[in-house]
């Protein structure tokens, strides 16, 4: 391996262990008087080594609850964001931060894609029984 590939998957990882740390959100405080609402899962829509990619690519949230995911496109290209059986559809406008509300869910597998470019890398949805 040579040291400027050795220098990018050093920055990658810790990209990658910088965005995961905050992509397990942790249970909302309860405030005596104040419904807490669902944690917000951050997503990124990035490039990496030339490829399209949704840091996490699997995202898990609990069945039967509605979930709330904050989705940044980091490129300088409108990508797509939709979840098959979710009824998601957005684009993803460059340099934004996009708030997408998840429906309540059975529990099972979701494909996310982007619409706009079908052959880029996709990610799952993982809807779970706690």
């Amino acid at each position: 391996m040579t040291r400027s590939h050795r220098t990018v998957s050093i920055g990658l990882a810790a990209f990658a262990c910088a965005l995961l740390a905050g992509a397990f959100p942790v249970l909302a405080e309860h405030h005596e008087g104040v419904a807490a609402g669902p944690a917000v899962i951050q997503v990124v829509s990035t490039n990496v080594q030339g490829k399209n990619v949704y840091i996490p690519s699997t995202i898990v949230v609990e069945a039967g609850k509605p979930a709330a995911l904050s989705v940044f496109n980091t490129t300088e290209t409108p990508h797509g964001f939709s979840i098959t059986g979710a009824g998601i559809e957005e684009v993803l406008i460059p340099g934004q931060e996009h708030p997408i509300e998840l429906p309540a869910l059975e529990p099972g597998s979701y494909p996310i894609y982007c619409q706009l470019h079908p052959a880029h890398r996709g990610g799952r949805l993982v809807v779970i029984d706690f």
